[in-house]
This record gives structure tokens, C-alpha cells and sequence, in this order.
């Protein structure tokens, strides 16, 4: 295991020889303690290397009556700090998974945004619900999902279910602590039903339950390739059935769609450029991953309503971070930022600016 700690930004650690692996940021938070457990299964199916980073904040001294006790609380700070990485770091190579423990005094974001260019996917826990819950994006897992060089694994807080006489499957985590979802969802078209056998949940219509699934957000306008990779790289690792799922306001007020009946429209023209995207994306993973059970959905409403309420009974979703429209956005587009807000199972960011 190799640990070392820095008392200032000059001093970070230069590793750049270090083979990519699974980057995971630890603070001594539940969070962080589901983002290890994640990455721990990734390291150890992928048969990646660990990358473990611990950073500990550099506090404000406004009084010279502090400067004296400063010396102690580093010390302190940085034995905690690296008794904590040698705690987890010991569980991952009793797992059989090589590791390296960086401490570092400094900003969690900029820190680990600054490892993401040697990792091949950062994992992250999502805190809890709350009352705030994404009207503000200023969390850990938010930047790096905006800004990490390589795919960002979110891990949000583990529902139960507490009702003994049926299934439920979680609400979205909505800033309006309001369950169900916030607008209404319809689907339009499917290339085919499901061969496997889902669990029936009694708060989950029949169309919008993904249970077992991985789910990948498919934008028309965009030919995010590595997105769609990614997902059936995941899906065949965890042997999951991918479903590729798009959406589109096909016939509301305030969408850039003309209105039907007013414009003579017929809905099928106007889903078809969404249909055919998906079909042919759909044969092209096929062709490439011929072991996976590969099927897509298409519906009448918001990307982000339709991702964020599959997240309540997939396995996993998998987005990108940029484009024009559709699943994508600016640098961490409104719907990847509303799903991510939203999501209550992993959601795999992909960035797919300039690359």
C-alpha cells in the first residue's frame, strides 16, 4: 500500500505512473462508505486497482491566539485521516484488489476532479434526502458528474421498504418532498415486450418498471457512442437486460413540438426519428455485445421525468453529460443534473464533451 498526506497544495503527490483504476473519495461519511463498497465491486469484477483519496479542510485562523494549537490539530487530522484509509485499504487487498491511499489537505472536488485524469470511472455517494434536495448542486458527486475526466458512478442512500404486505419501490427524491412523479409519462412505442421475469411493485405502472434493468438515456440528436458502450459493458459484467429508453413531449403547450391537430401531424412521424435511432442503436449493441437481451422504449413526456422514475426500479442508468438536447445539456445538462438530483438507484455519468 502506498500512503502519503500534504499540508499544502504544493506538495501533492506526483503518481502519474500508477496504472488507471477505480478513484473513490473517503471523508468518514455514509456516503463515502457506499461509494467504497461500490468501487470495491467494480475493482474486483473489472479487476482494476484502487485508488483511495482522504482530505481533511485547511480551517480558517482569524485569531494569533489559534496559530500554537494549528500544529496539533494536523497532526491529529492526518493520523485519523490515514488510520481511516488504512481501514479501508485493508479491506480491499483482503478482497484481492491492489491499492494506493493518498491524504491531502484540500477542496474533496478539486482534489479527486484532479485524479479523474488517470482513473477509468470515480465513484461517489449521494447524501441523503432532504428538504433542498436539487434545487442546488454544489455536492461532491455533483461536481464531478459536471467535470470529471472519466465516467462518474453516483451512489445514492439505500431505500427500505418497510411495508410487510407489498412490493414498493421508492419514491423520486424530489426538492418537494412530494413522492411520484412530477409530470405525466406515457409510452408510445417498444421494440418488444420483456423475456425476463420482473417483480410486480404496487406503486410502479407496468410500462415504467425497469426492475433487474440497466437503463441508458438515448438522445436522437446526439451519437454518444461511448454512453451506449458503457451501458452494455455494465449490463454484460452484471449479466442485466439493457433497455434503451428515449422520450419526447410529443403534444404539449410550451414544447418545441407544433401542436397535432392544429399543425395536421400525425404522432408517429413525429416519434419516428426517436424509433428508428433506437432500433438502430439497439442492433448495434447487439452486434457487439450478441450474449446481451437488448430492447428499447419510447415515451410521451420529459427525458428527465422518464430516467428519473426508471431509476426507482432499475439497477442502474446510464446518461451522458452534453449536447443539444434531449438526455443531454450545457457542461452538465438540465436533465443529466435533474436525474442525478432525482435518482434513487447508481447513475452512471458519462462525459461526452469534446472526446
Amino acid at each position: 500500500m502506498n500512503s502519503s498526506h500534504a499540508h499544502d497544495d504544493s506538495s501533492h503527490e506526483q503518481d502519474t505512473d500508477r496504472d488507471p483504476g477505480v478513484l473513490v473519495g473517503l471523508d468518514g461519511s455514509a456516503a463515502s462508505e457506499r461509494a467504497f463498497r461500490a468501487g470495491l465491486r467494480i475493482a474486483q469484477q473489472r479487476g482494476l486497482p484502487m485508488r483511495l483519496v482522504g482530505t481533511f479542510p485547511r480551517p480558517v485562523v482569524t485569531d494569533a491566539y489559534y496559530v500554537p494549537t494549528m500544529e496539533e490539530y494536523f497532526e491529529t487530522v492526518v493520523q485519523e485521516v490515514h488510520k481511516m484509509l488504512r481501514g479501508y485499504a485493508a479491506q480491499a487487498e483482503k478482497s484481492g484488489v491492489t491499492v494506493t491511499t493518498r491524504a491531502v489537505q484540500g477542496d474533496p472536488s478539486s482534489e479527486l476532479l484532479a485524479e479523474t485524469r488517470s482513473a477509468q470511472v470515480v465513484v461517489a455517494g449521494k447524501r441523503g434526502r432532504n428538504r433542498f434536495a436539487g434545487r442546488v448542486l454544489g455536492s461532491v458527486s455533483a461536481k464531478l458528474a459536471a467535470h470529471a475526466h472519466c465516467p462518474t458512478l453516483v451512489v445514492p442512500e439505500k431505500w427500505h421498504n418497510e411495508s410487510s404486505t407489498e412490493l414498493l419501490a421508492p419514491a423520486q427524491d424530489l426538492p418537494s418532498e412530494k413522492s411520484g412523479a412530477a409530470e405525466p409519462l406515457r409510452q408510445v412505442e417498444e421494440s418488444h415486450p420483456r423475456s425476463h421475469e420482473r417483480r410486480h411493485f404496487a406503486n410502479v405502472t407496468r410500462d415504467l418498471n425497469f426492475d433487474s434493468e440497466i437503463v441508458v438515456g438515448i438522445d436522437v440528436e446526439t451519437e454518444a457512442k461511448e454512453v451506449l458502450t458503457l451501458a452494455a459493458q455494465a449490463a454484460s459484467l452484471l449479466q442485466n437486460p439493457l433497455t434503451l429508453v428515449s422520450a419526447a413531449p410529443l403534444n404539449a403547450q410550451g414544447h418545441w413540438y407544433p401542436n397535432t391537430v392544429e399543425h395536421n401531424l400525425e404522432i408517429p412521424n413525429l416519434r419516428r426519428p426517436y424509433t428508428e435511432h433506437l432500433q438502430q442503436s439497439a442492433d448495434r449493441v447487439s452486434a457487439e455485445f450478441p450474449e446481451l437481451t437488448v430492447r428499447w422504449q419510447f415515451f410521451d413526456g420529459s427525458p428527465a421525468g422518464v430516467l428519473s422514475e426508471a431509476s426507482r426500479t432499475a439497477a442502474l442508468v446510464v446518461l451522458g453529460t452534453r449536447g443539444h438536447g434531449g438526455f443531454s445539456g450545457l457542461l452538465l445538462g438540465s436533465v443529466s443534473q435533474a436525474v442525478l438530483n432525482r435518482a434513487v438507484c447508481p447513475v452512471l455519468v458519462v462525459p461526452t464533451r469534446g472526446r
